[in-house]
């Protein structure tokens, strides 16, 4: 940066100060900048900033009043829509989360995919499946069959997955299979307990209607502000006492 333009914005920032100061202390230079009114500004000054004190400590008791209703807003929609999830899981299990893939078949928490050699998608839930693997010098398979009979045959060439990945696998599948039996024992006790869950955590509501209460205090207890009131006369007084002086009103 040159000199001049370091001058010229040094001359800027005067002329923005010198007219923010005759705009809040209107009536001329003398009243603006002087030493002889002085008082009559520092009255002025003193009666803006109580006011502006004020409002600002009750903008800020207001502020954390609504924040505290929006957080335990928030704190209970999360806790039932934790629980709705919960339920939902249980009650529609769907596949579930995905658990391994080897070859063309996927193994989800709850059923197995299988991609056949005519590229058909199969889709066997693993409640009572049967798992059952086989080998041939050039290729082995897994025969995931369903209680009612019905079948699916993965390939897995020897090229490209080794003998022991595709016993490993089906091992896993057949784990999956025991947790899956687990699960659908237990499930109709854990869907009653997410129930009962969702009913707590619907009727917990104590906290929410605890912070709209503080709120409503706080808003009916600013309504009778009395300091904030007569902080407010005062500044009226003091503006309308430097318009009697300079025949300008100053700005609050």
């Amino acid at each position: 940066m040159g000199v001049i333009e370091a001058i010229v914005i040094v001359v800027v920032a005067c002329l923005a100060g010198i007219g923010w100061r005759r705009h809040r202390y209107p009536g001329g230079w003398a009243v603006a900048f002087s030493g002889d009114h002085q008082a009559d500004r520092q009255g002025l000054e003193k009666a803006r900033r109580t006011v502006r004190n004020l409002q600002e400590k009750a903008r800020r008791e207001l502020t954390a009043a609504h924040g505290q209703v929006a957080q335990a807003d928030l704190s209970y929609r999360s806790r039932v829509s934790s629980a709705e999830r919960k339920l939902k899981q249980l009650r529609e299990p769907g596949r579930g989360l995905l658990q391994a893939t080897l070859g063309p078949v996927t193994l989800y928490k709850h059923v197995a995919v299988v991609v056949t050699k005519s590229a058909a998608v199969e889709v066997r839930p693993l409640d009572g499946l049967d798992v059952r693997f086989e080998r041939t010098p050039l290729t082995n398979y897994i025969y995931l069959t369903q209680p009612d009979g019905q079948m699916s045959l993965a390939h897995f060439g020897a090229d490209e997955h080794s003998e022991a990945s595709v016993r490993d696998f089906s091992v896993r599948i057949q784990n999956a299979v025991a947790a899956e039996n687990r699960f659908l024992e237990e499930r109709p006790g854990s869907i009653k307990t997410a129930e009962e869950d969702l009913k707590a955590a619907q009727s917990h509501t104590s906290a929410a209607e605890e912070a709209r209460e503080h709120l409503s205090a706080v808003t009916s207890r600013q309504s009778r502000n009395q300091a904030l009131k007569d902080a407010l006369v005062e500044l009226e007084a003091a503006r309308e006492r430097w318009r009697s002086l300079t025949g300008r009103r100053p700005p609050a």
